[in-house]
């Protein structure tokens, strides 16, 4: 009996002693915070991948440079946690793959936040309310409402790759006949010129720079539907820079940037968002 009582306990040291010398899982690294309590990502340089043919979000200007909304945003980001983003031109439909194979350190791109692209990628927090429109010619008359294009005989555009693009095939009675999808927006908006299309699913405050460029050719019709967020794509995983945004950008909300560069990008055409914020409160405080 003694001999088990000394055998036991000799094995209770051992595998104390394992247990403390065991290793433990590493937390998710976190930037350290810099002055102000703000993350710091210490001056990292940062590739951001968009589809920059979505203005006044992300478009390319008469001198080749990458301007809009999200740009200005993610600069204004980046003084809060000390890096630096460069913007690079690459097709819609790669951007989660680039993302996660590391050929982009995240994404901006118009993102509606999705259940089914979480599962893939990790989004940040939202930074736009969103909703969604048909844009028609300006002579149409038959295209109402969203509900009309339950009729077999009109054709939908959308973009490829896009939230849209599902909305579309859900609002008309046959998505393989009647929905045809394009590189980028620019091109489903001539195929509605070109009357390849007879209307076109898209996001309501990317329509508005179209409406302007495209002024007595196409116009909105119906109500606003589809509510959701657009949100930053980053790669699964990555807690340090999806939290360094995440605290960048709601810096940015609170001390009025995010509503100055609202206004700015929105000045002058229609549809506008809520420059004053109020639907991202919950989200990035008051």
């Amino acid at each position: 009996m003694k001999r088990l009582v000394f055998t036991c306990i000799a094995l209770l040291i051992v595998v104390t002693i394992v247990a403390c010398a065991a290793p433990t899982s590493a937390p998710a690294p976190t930037a350290a915070p810099a002055a102000g309590g703000m993350p710091d990502l210490k001056g990292r340089a940062l590739k951001v991948g968009s589809d920059t043919t979505y203005p006044p979000f992300e478009s390319v200007d008469k001198d080749k440079k990458i301007v809009g909304f999200d740009v200005e945003l993610v600069d204004e980001i980046c003084k809060k946690v000390n890096c630096k983003a460069t913007f690079n031109t690459a097709d819609f439909d790669g951007l989660m793959v680039a993302v996660n194979n590391k050929t982009y350190d995240f994404s901006v791109s118009g993102w509606t936040i999705t259940d089914e692209r979480a599962k893939a990628v990790d989004f940040g927090l939202a930074y736009m309310p969103n909703t969604e429109v048909l844009l028609v010619r300006a002579d149409e008359a038959r295209i109402k409402e969203p509900e009309d294009l339950k009729k077999p005989e009109f054709i939908v555009a959308v973009q490829l790759g896009t939230t849209n693009a599902i909305t579309a095939k859900k609002l008309v009675a046959d998505g393989n006949k009647q929905v045809k999808e394009f590189q980028d927006f620019p091109a489903a908006v001539q195929a509605l010129l070109n009357k390849q299309a007879d209307a076109v699913v898209i996001d309501t405050f990317a329509a508005s720079q179209l409406l302007e460029d495209n002024k007595g050719k196409i116009k909105l019709t119906g109500k606003q539907f589809g509510e959701s967020f657009l949100g930053f794509v980053f790669r699964k995983g990555d807690a340090e820079l999806k939290n360094a945004f995440d605290a960048g950008l709601k810096a940015v909300y609170k001390d009025g940037t995010w509503g100055k560069l609202c206004e700015k990008w929105w000045k002058g055409i229609q549809p506008q968002p809520d420059c004053a914020g109020k639907l991202l409160s919950d989200k990035l405080g008051k």
